[in-house]
């Protein structure tokens, strides 16, 4: 018979009461602060859209910016009128391109819609001259500070947003447009071309 060696007892950690208790009190803070977190992000999700990147379905963010006129421009007072809003920049060769076909569509339907394009950044004098050379008559506003840009997070040149009249964007496209999605575009904000 194999003789066992005997083993002393391991003596274990005993917690004081006072640190049970203060484990406890962490632990339970803890995942009241997990839950706090969770229910505000929730809570902020439901009522942050106007926080968030313009999306088809939400309402276009409002803006004032300054015409090449001087004139102030308020995005919300064309309200009760389908917009056609595009994002473009002088130095940029697809804003360039897709520019006359724009001011083709916005001649033969002024009645129909209004068309704003924003310049992203440009001096006035620069903006001024390349409008007025190519004959476009729809409204330009500058965006010096590339706050507009900012708000509607443009992330390439053009961008146009179609919005509806009672201010919903209906339809948007990054890049340059051709016929077909103008008149998608167009359409998708109740203007016949």
């Amino acid at each position: 018979m194999a003789r066992q060696k005997y083993r002393k007892p391991t003596k274990r950690s005993q917690s004081s009461p006072e640190a049970t208790l203060l484990r406890g009190a962490l632990l339970i803070g803890g995942l009241f602060l997990v839950v706090l977190g969770i229910g505000m992000a929730l809570k902020g999700n439901k009522r942050g859209n106007e926080k968030t990147a313009p999306v088809v379905g939400a309402y276009a963010p409002d803006f004032t910016a300054q015409t090449l006129d001087g004139r102030s421009f308020h995005l919300k007072t064309t309200r009760g009128k389908p917009v056609v809003l595009n994002f473009w920049a002088t130095w940029c060769p697809p804003c360039r391109a897709e520019m006359p076909m724009l001011q083709q569509y916005y001649h033969a339907h002024k009645n129909d819609y209004v068309m704003v394009a924003v310049n992203d950044a440009e001096p006035a004098e620069r903006v001024q001259a390349f409008i007025k050379q190519q004959g476009f008559d729809f409204t330009v506003v500058l965006d010096p500070g590339q706050r507009i840009v900012g708000t509607y997070r443009i992330q390439g040149f053009p961008t146009t947003f179609f919005i509806d009249a009672q201010g919903v964007i209906r339809h948007m496209h990054v890049g340059m447009l051709n016929q077909a999605q103008l008149e998608a575009g167009l359409k998708s904000i109740g203007v016949t071309p």
